[in-house]
């Protein structure tokens, strides 16, 4: 492992944490009976990271997180009336419903939209289980923190975009003190993934 890489990774780890914890804290200040759920705003962190997005690729995940938030709202407006009905139902409702939505998500986003921002399918896919963990767990006052507001979709998107806008944040500020003290290139595992290539027609 060269100095330059363990120089660089050391004060993007540093600046990283610090950034995070400046910027959580102004939140949870102002909305103090938000702060239990204020770890879902570091989300965006490591979908960024694993993915090897550029910078503007934020957009994008947003976007695509907030799809899945669209399709956490269909199936409970079709499964929460079923389990309703039957409460017995709500294993096998749950079990075909999540994995009929998840083959949706894995084929239509890449297929239908894979040249739009909603093409993210990870983010897609953790908007998606998140608006699942909302709408089943985080909704029961018997599990809920004492005195903490059950989420609803506008605190978890706007929680999402402000992890997103920390992320933006922290990748500018640590990735510029590292290449100050590391230098230009130190890492070079580092690189935006290829854009997904269409077969053309041959003929």
């Amino acid at each position: 492992m060269s100095p330059k890489l363990v120089k660089g990774t050391l004060v993007e780890a540093i600046l990283g944490a610090v950034i995070i914890t400046l910027l959580l804290l102004p939140v949870q200040a102002a909305f103090p009976q938000m702060a239990p759920y204020t770890p879902f705003a570091i989300l965006p962190i490591p979908l960024f990271f694993a993915l090897r997005m550029p910078l503007g690729g934020l957009v994008a995940l947003f976007l695509s997180f907030l799809a899945g938030t669209v399709w956490g709202f269909l199936f409970n407006l079709v499964a929460g009336p079923m389990i309703g009905a039957n409460p017995a139902s709500t294993p096998m409702v749950l079990g075909v419903g999540v994995t009929l939505v998840i083959f949706l998500i894995l084929a239509v986003h890449p297929l239908l939209l894979g040249r739009t921002p909603f093409a993210v399918v990870p983010a897609v896919l953790v908007g998606f289980l998140q608006m699942l963990m909302v709408l089943l767990i985080f909704n029961n006052p018997g599990i809920v923190q004492a005195g903490a507001p059950v989420l609803s979709w506008p605190w978890v998107v706007g929680i999402f975009a402000y992890g997103c806008v920390m992320t933006a944040v922290m990748v500018v500020i640590s990735g510029a003190a590292a290449d100050k003290v590391a230098g230009p290139g130190w890492n070079p595992h580092r690189q935006a993934p290829q854009a997904p290539q269409r077969e053309t027609a041959q003929g």
